[in-house]
C-alpha cells in the first residue's frame, strides 16, 4: 500500500466541471447550468483503522456558471473553520479502489438574482460531493455525485431556503 497515498501537506490541486446541473431558485423554477472551475486540497493527517486513508483539508473551491437569466452564477468556499475534513479512503486494496468524500460550505452569488431573492445565499448544511469507486487519487476524469440535494438560504435566515442543487455530476481532474 505504500505510495498509494500522498504524503501529509502535500497539495493538490484539480479542475472540476459539471453539466447539466439542476438549481431550482424561488420564482424561477429550476435552471439548468454548466459550472467550470476547481477545488485545491492539502493533505492534513492520516486515517487510523480500515485499509488506511487520509484526510483533507479542502483550500480552495471556485466555480462560475453564465445564465441568461441569472448572470453569472458562483459557487465559492466559505467558512473553513466549520468544514469538516474531507476523507480518502482505501476500499479495496487490489486493485487499489478509494472511495472520497470531499466536504464543502459554500456561497451561492448571482450576479442578477431574481425578486426577492439576495445576491448571495450560503449551505446551512455542509454538502457532500462523492466517488465511491475511484480508482487513483489524485482522480483523474472522475465524476463526483452529490450525497443529497444542497439548499441555500440567506446567512442571517438558514431556514429560508431559497435555493437548492438538486444534481452536481462534477468530473475532477487532477492538473499538475
Amino acid at each position: 500500500m505504500f505510495g498509494l497515498l500522498p504524503p501529509i501537506g502535500l497539495e493538490i490541486p484539480c479542475s472540476m466541471h459539471a453539466v447539466d446541473v439542476p438549481l431550482r431558485v424561488e420564482g424561477l423554477g429550476v435552471v439548468t447550468l454548466t459550472f467550470k472551475g476547481g477545488i485545491k486540497v492539502r493533505v492534513e493527517a492520516n486515517l487510523p483503522g480500515g485499509l488506511g486513508g487520509i484526510k483533507l483539508r479542502v483550500i480552495g473551491y471556485e466555480m462560475t456558471a453564465d445564465s441568461p437569466v441569472l448572470g453569472r452564477v458562483t459557487l465559492c468556499q466559505a467558512d473553513t473553520e466549520v468544514t469538516p475534513l474531507s476523507l480518502l479512503e482505501l476500499v479495496k486494496s487490489l486493485p487499489p479502489t478509494f472511495r472520497n468524500t470531499i466536504f464543502l460550505d459554500v456561497t451561492l452569488t448571482f450576479e442578477k438574482p431574481p425578486a426577492g431573492v439576495p445576491r448571495v445565499l450560503s449551505n446551512p448544511k455542509t454538502m457532500a460531493l462523492v466517488n465511491e469507486n475511484l480508482p487513483m487519487f489524485p482522480p483523474q476524469g472522475s465524476v463526483y455525485q452529490l450525497q443529497a440535494p444542497v439548499d441555500f438560504a440567506p446567512p442571517d435566515a438558514p431556514t429560508r431556503v431559497l435555493a437548492q442543487l438538486q444534481a452536481f455530476p462534477a468530473t475532477v481532474s487532477h492538473n499538475p
